[in-house]
């Protein structure tokens, strides 16, 4: 719980060290999302918005969505970081499940951020859903299924 505590605060002192503008890594996700996207013949961009810590993909001239500091994946590494410490193994398999499942967290994160822009241009109706429910759900879900293959196997 006090790794919680801490990450999160350090995490929180560090996204308002940046306010009104966007921090680093929400800027990096969009940028990367913005690839991935023109990588499947998408051609979108990512573009701070002035003065406000968000950053907008557009598409042509459209304003498709905006990628918030919540939208960046952090919280969700924290959380499955503080369990594995919780539940520590040997340090070296510890440390490559770690940085595995970052890998694949920041991997979904991004494929989640393109296909909530993928739904808000050709579905903009359900894109609460999706983005509230749909897709954070999945990745919690994997999440979960990592920390239950630690919990089987991290020994």
């Amino acid at each position: 719980m006090g790794l919680y505590l801490l990450l999160n605060t350090f995490y929180g002192l560090w996204i308002q060290s940046y306010y009104p503008l966007v921090d680093p890594i929400t800027l990096w996700v969009a940028e990367q999302t913005t690839f991935l996207l023109s990588y499947f013949g998408q051609e979108f961009t990512a573009l701070p918005e002035s003065n406000s810590p968000n950053v907008a993909l557009w598409m042509k001239d459209e304003l498709i969505v905006l990628v918030y500091e919540g939208c960046n994946g952090i919280n969700v590494v924290i959380v499955y970081l503080v369990f594995l410490v919780a539940y520590k193994g040997e340090f070296l398999r510890l440390l490559k499940f770690v940085l595995g499942g970052i890998g694949l967290i920041h991997l979904l994160n991004l494929i989640r951020v393109g296909l909530l822009a993928e739904v808000a241009l050709f579905y903009p109706d359900y894109l609460y859903f999706f983005h509230k429910f749909f897709f954070t759900g999945f990745i919690y879900a994997v999440v979960f299924a990592l920390w239950f293959l630690w919990v089987k196997r991290r020994n």
